[in-house]
This record gives C-alpha cells, sequence and structure tokens, in this order.
C-alpha cells in the first residue's frame, strides 16, 4: 500500500492485501472511513501456490485421504459448533465464511466481496459476492447470511460463538439491504469485527438449515458420507464458485487417535497426510526422507492452565507459585526437543501488541515454595490431565511434575484419551493443558479470556481487564491500542489463570506426492484449507 496522508478506506479494491497492524494503521488515519478493502485479498483462484507446489501445473483427480486425531463420539458436522480439528477440516471443506485468515495473519475476502463501518465502527455494512450457490443449487444471499447469525445466537443451537455474538451483535437488528447486502449493527463499537468473524464457527449455513439436514454448504466439496470417530468422505463441488477447485475428485478426512497409528499410515503410504508430528517423528522423516515434514512457525503452545475460580488455583499465590515452579529452558528441550521457544505466560509472542516489556518469569523454587506456605498449601496434591491430543503436551506436563516435586508438590498426571480429550469434561477442570494456534491477540482474547469467550479455560472474570478489552475493541489509535493491550497482558500476567511455559512449530506431515498445502501458523495441515491440494503423479 503506497503511503499516503490521508489514505481512503471506504473503498478500496479487491487483490489488495496489508498486514493486521497496516490495516489498524490505515483505520486510525482513515477517521470517518472505515472500510477493509486493503485489509482483505480477494479469495480467487489466482492466489500464489503453496509452499509445497512445483512449477509443474496442478494435476487433477484422486482422493487425499487426511489423517487427524479426531474427536471420538463427540466430532460433529455442526459448522457453527467445531471442536476438535477435524471438526475445523470439515466445516471448512463444507461450507465458508464471509472473511478467512490466510496464513500471514491478513484477512481475506471469501463470501464478502466489501466490508466497511460507519464512523463509530458501530455498525457494519457487508456486500456479499455475488453468483455464488450452495450445493443444492440455490443462490447464496444475505437471507443466509442474517439466519446464519440468527442461528449462532439461539442458545437452542449451541453454537460456539453464541455468547460472543449476542454481546457484540444487535441479531435482531440486522438488516437486509438488498439480495446481496447486509447491514450489521453492534452493540458496542468493534473496529476489528472481521477479524472476529473469520472464525470457522461463523461459516454460513442456508436460511431454514437445521442440525438434523445434510451439510448444505456453499465450500469446494459436498457432503458423501462420515461416521463419527471414524471418517468423512467428501466428493469435490463441480459447481464451486471458484472455477477450477478444488483439484481432487474426493477428500477423506480419518479419525486416528493413536500418534504411532497415524505416522505409520503416512508412511505406508495409506494416507496422504497426518495430523501432529511428535518430535522424535519428526526428526526422523527429516533424517530418512521418508515424507516430508510441514513446519509451520507461530504463536503456538499447549499451555498448562489453572480454572481461577476452583480450588486450589482460586488463590492467585498459588498461581504464581505454579509458574515460578516452571523450568521453561528444561521444557523447552526435554518436552519439545528444542523445537520450542520460552514463553512468559502470555499469548501471543512475536505478534503485533505483544508486550516483551514484561520482565521474563524464570524458575524460582525457594520463592514458589514460600507463596505455597503462606497460602497454607505447603505439600500441594493436584491432578494434572493431560493427553497426546497435541505435539508435546504429554512430555511437557511430565517435565513439570518432575519440576514440581522439587518444591514439595506432588502433581498426578493424568492422561486422558486424545479423542476426548476437548470432549465433555473439558473446560471443567481446574489443571490442565489445552492447545492454541497463532492468531491475532485480540481475537484470541476473545475464545479465551473475554466475557463470553466460548473456550474460558481458566474462568477468567476480572473486572479492569474487561474495561480495558472493551476500551481496545473500540480504539482506532494503534499506539492506544499497543498501550491498552500491554496493559491487559500485565494484569494477565500478574494474575492470570496460563502457564504459558513455549511457543513452538506446528509439525505434519505429508506424503511426497501431495502439492498445495502450505505452511499455516493458525491450524495444522494448512489450516485445514484442501481446496488447492493435488496429489502429482
Amino acid at each position: 500500500m503506497e503511503h499516503m496522508k490521508e489514505p481512503d478506506l471506504r473503498r478500496l479494491g479487491e487483490g489488495q492485501q496489508m498486514s493486521r497492524a497496516d490495516f489498524l494503521r490505515g483505520i486510525a488515519i482513515a477517521g470517518a472511513g472505515i472500510a477493509l478493502g486493503s485489509g482483505l485479498s480477494a479469495c480467487s483462484s489466482s492466489t500464489a501456490p503453496a509452499s509445497t507446489s512445483t512449477s509443474s501445473a496442478p494435476q487433477r483427480g484422486g482422493k487425499l485421504t487426511i489423517a487427524y486425531i479426531g474427536g471420538g463420539s463427540s466430532e460433529t458436522l455442526n459448522p457453527n459448533a467445531p471442536v476438535a480439528d477435524i471438526d475445523d477440516a470439515r466445516t471448512l471443506a463444507l461450507y465458508e465464511g464471509l472473511f478467512q485468515l490466510t496464513p500471514e495473519l491478513t484477512l481475506r475476502y471469501v463470501l464478502a466481496e466489501s466490508a466497511e463501518s460507519n464512523p463509530s465502527a458501530s455498525v457494519w455494512t457487508i456486500r456479499l459476492r455475488p453468483d455464488v450457490t450452495f450445493h443444492d443449487g440455490s443462490p447464496f444471499t444475505a437471507d443466509d447470511v442474517i439466519y446464519t447469525f440468527q442461528r449462532i445466537a439461539d442458545p437452542k443451537n449451541a453454537a460456539n460463538q453464541q455468547a460472543l455474538t449476542t454481546r457484540l451483535i444487535d441479531v435482531p437488528g440486522m438488516q437486509k439491504l438488498d439480495s446481496l447486502t447486509v447491514r450489521i449493527p453492534l452493540k458496542a463499537p468493534n473496529v476489528f469485527l472481521p477479524f472476529f468473524l473469520d472464525d470457522d464457527s461463523f461459516s454460513i449455513v442456508k436460511s431454514g438449515w437445521v442440525n438434523t439436514d445434510p451439510p448444505n454448504g456453499t465450500g469446494p466439496f459436498k457432503f458423501g458420507s462420515w461416521k463419527p470417530g471414524q471418517f468423512s468422505l467428501f466428493p469435490r463441488n463441480p459447481h464451486y464458485w471458484q472455477h477450477g477447485l478444488p483439484y481432487v475428485d474426493e477428500l477423506q478426512l480419518i479419525s486416528l487417535p493413536d500418534p504411532t497409528a497415524r505416522f505409520n499410515a503416512l508412511i505406508g503410504g495409506q494416507v496422504n497426510g497426518m495430523e501432529s508430528l511428535s518430535y522424535s517423528q519428526a526428526t526422523s522423516l527429516k533424517r530418512t526422507k521418508q515424507a516430508v515434514v510441514l513446519e509451520s512457525q507461530g504463536s503456538n503452545m499447549v499451555p498448562i492452565y489453572m480454572a481461577v475460580d476452583l480450588f486450589p488455583f482460586q488463590d492467585n499465590r498459588v498461581r504464581q507459585a505454579m509458574r515460578l515452579i516452571a523450568g521453561r529452558p528444561q521444557l523447552v528441550e526435554e518436552a519439545q526437543s528444542g523445537y520450542a521457544t520460552v514463553g512468559n505466560d502470555i499469548f501471543g509472542k512475536g505478534l503485533p501488541n505483544y508486550n516483551s516489556g514484561l520482565q521474563q518469569r524464570v524458575q524460582d523454587i525457594g520463592q514458589a515454595k514460600f507463596l505455597l506456605k503462606q497460602a497454607g498449601h505447603a505439600g500441594l496434591n493436584v491432578t494434572l490431565y493431560t493427553s497426546t491430543a497435541a505435539t508435546g503436551m504429554l512430555e511437557s506436563a511430565t517435565v513439570f511434575a518432575t519440576q514440581a516435586a522439587k518444591a514439595g508438590v506432588t502433581v498426578t498426571v493424568k492422561q486422558l484419551p486424545a479423542n476426548i480429550y476437548f470432549g465433555p469434561v473439558y473446560l471443567k477442570q481446574n489443571f490442565a493443558q489445552s492447545e492454541w494456534f497463532t492468531e491475532p491477540i485480540v481475537t484470541h482474547w476473545s475464545k479465551s479470556m473475554a466475557p463470553g469467550a466460548e473456550f474460558n479455560e481458566t474462568h477468567w472474570n476480572d473486572p479492569q481487564w474487561t474495561s480495558l478489552y472493551n476500551q481496545l475493541l473500540a480504539q482506532r489509535d494503534p499506539g492506544k491500542q499497543q498501550e491498552l493491550s500491554h496493559e491487559m497482558q500485565k494484569i494477565e500476567w500478574e494474575s492470570g489463570g496460563y502457564l504459558d511455559w513455549g511457543f513452538y512449530p506446528l509439525l505434519d506431515g505429508l506424503s511426497h506426492n501431495v502439492r498445495g498445502i502450505e505452511p499455516n501458523k493458525g491450524g495444522p495441515l494448512g489450516g485445514g484449507i484442501f481446496s488447492r491440494a493435488w496429489l502429482a503423479a
């Protein structure tokens, strides 16, 4: 983007793309005219090829088979309520949203063609892409967008973003201006709204669709068959609006919770790709060349989390003691084979508005023992729930338990099966681990810590932090955005429920004939986007 004193952001053409920081800077300068044209890129078949592609033209046909960890019986076809990574991949295959986050964390137009707000960013107007059809042949219109948001806001549908949607958007006040234009009034200003709507939980369904209906989206693949916890089979959508895509005839997603089984299926040729290589598996593949390691650098983490309202972690002294127990370099080296970098108990290392000025927390067993004694918890016994659901999760739990013993804390590591780990007991435990992928810090907060957050693992509810968060959503000035973000992270660092000990790259495996799946810091296996994947002869 050219450097201009007063860039016109009211209507900028498709095909342009800028970073999140540049986009926000543009908002601050433009003042009255807020549009996302320059912060978004057109989603078309002209997009640059993925990093795994070669100079040869994509070949058509064949079945692409991908092995995911899976989610067992909790797997779902509800596009507005995915939980496991395989649910996300299904949703991205069958459905689409208005916007999509790119591997570079910029936003791309998908079903939206343009977006602009009023001067206060309290009302957004979305122009929709024409000539898009659902899998049943019916046209995509503004009615479908309004219905989708109404559906998400309805508690009966158990949508992931139900609380967030009703908190941010005046859903009853949404208006259809014409068949391809929607006006979205907000309950409070939000200059980041399109970044919030990029989540696949906001995938658009056809007006009138209910969970018991067969899937009917606008995505690159159509529904074929599935068995929860086992497999999904989707044929290509021959009428997809991105003409020429997808390249493969069928997409098959397999649930394989056992990491060794996934690895053996990859090197044995039964699957074309697998989610979540272990560090030893990745090291082996780099040495033997039996398959390709897809490495996606970013601010990904498998933190330990503590519910701030449950015993014994409602006492911040106990939470701080746990953070001081953690020997971070040892965790990075032993649990993640040196692939990770040390974390400092806040999300987003390396991203815009990350507070790098906070003192790096280091292991201090003496101070940890002092805090525990002061809190009346000397000789504490706790259970740490873990799994192999993410690379390095179980390993880091084991290392941490050994470190905790030095402070007189007995940590019992309880391993749960990977395919049920993010099932019914998730969000109810007092001491457990999770996995977070790279995304803008402000949207990470919306999912993990803000009021109505869909995955509020730590049960966070701090009035001062929430007040700053609401100010951030309405703030146009980049400098003030940074100040607010840094202040919020300082509060987290001092009293939050996360022990973010390290950040690591995503490591997945691909067979040598797979092309068109590029590293994506926002999620495994290229973010689960397979419309451009193809199989070389």
